[in-house]
């Protein structure tokens, strides 16, 4: 018998991490670097230039804007009448822009002397008028908001309007996905490391309380009083062996109680899977916790009578 370390499900963990981690990268990434307002202007996805489509993410030029608010939405955002500006400075038009309450955007607007001159650029989603999710009755409403000012009705888009709120509403979720990714990414690295720690250890343990096997599991399966590779158990001396995917040992002579336990997991009333394991009860609390489980391989009804020559 040689030492056996689960390898493959360590490297299957680590990989699941990394995957976890480039997952996260990913989402982050996505918004940071690649879907930001001057990515997008600089690429020439410009509101007013390129087609309408409703939920695309577009950059939107402003140049301009009035203070208050032509409407609030339902859910609490607030529409604002902008003029949006295309590449070309002279080519212009308005359209509505849509925040969320008490967003910075409207200080920054605010508190800039001439958007003309410094015109603020922001990524936001184009929502189409009636479209799920977006306002509905909207080109009917703006339409008449607009009605009296002839200069903007004949330039207004009133198919569209643009959301900053879904956008960012987007970009937190992208964060959160990234969130737990990254949380499912350390679980990933936590469970391979500590697999392959308790595996050194359980060897230590055995190594420590049998000199003469100088550090090789070489002479193990000879010298054990009992042995069942289809289950995967050895009992040596006065230690439990379990060598089915993770190699982990136990102190008999520590043990109050020993039992077989069998978790079924079920889908639609069918049994899909069963899981073995050996429950070993201990009051020495300087050995080990009061209950201790080590995973045996479970061959369906016959592993109860494989045991008996164990128990």
């Amino acid at each position: 018998m040689t030492e056996k370390r689960n390898t493959k499900g360590f490297v299957g963990l680590i990989i699941a991490g990394v995957l976890s981690i480039i997952v996260a990268l990913g989402a982050l990434g996505f918004f940071q670097f690649y879907q930001t307002a001057d990515n997008l202007y600089n690429k020439g996805n410009i509101f007013g230039e390129v087609p309408m489509k409703d939920e695309a993410v577009t950059a939107v030029k402003i140049t301009g804007y009035a203070e208050n608010p032509i409407a609030t939405i339902d859910g609490g955002t607030k529409l604002y009448l902008i003029e949006f500006t295309k590449t070309d400075n002279d080519d212009f038009g308005y359209a509505s822009l849509e925040v969320k309450e008490g967003d910075k955007l409207i200080e920054k607007l605010k508190s800039t002397d001439d958007l003309v001159a410094n015109p603020v650029i922001v990524a936001a989603k184009m929502r189409k008028s009636g479209a799920d999710g977006a306002v509905r009755n909207y080109t009917s409403e703006f339409k008449a908001t607009i009605s009296e000012n002839e200069n903007i009705s004949k330039l207004a888009e009133t198919d569209y309007y643009v959301s900053v709120y879904e956008f960012d509403k987007d970009r937190q979720f992208a964060y959160i996905v990234a969130g737990i990714a990254g949380i499912i990414a350390l679980v990933f690295f936590y469970s391979a490391f500590a697999t392959r720690k308790g595996e050194d250890k359980a060897y230590n343990e055995l190594y420590s309380a049998y000199p003469e096997l100088n550090y090789s599991m070489d002479s193990v399966l000879e010298d054990a009083t009992y042995v069942d590779n289809q289950l995967g158990i050895v009992l040596y001396k006065h230690h439990l062996l379990a060598t089915y995917k993770n190699f982990q040992v136990y102190d008999l002579t520590k043990a109050e109680r020993i039992y077989h336990y069998i978790y079924t997991q079920k889908s639609y009333g069918m049994t899909v899977s069963r899981t073995s394991q050996l429950i070993l009860l201990t009051n020495d609390k300087s050995y080990r916790r009061k209950k201790t489980s080590l995973l045996i391989k479970n061959v369906g009804d016959e592993t109860d009578d494989l045991l008996q020559p164990f128990f």
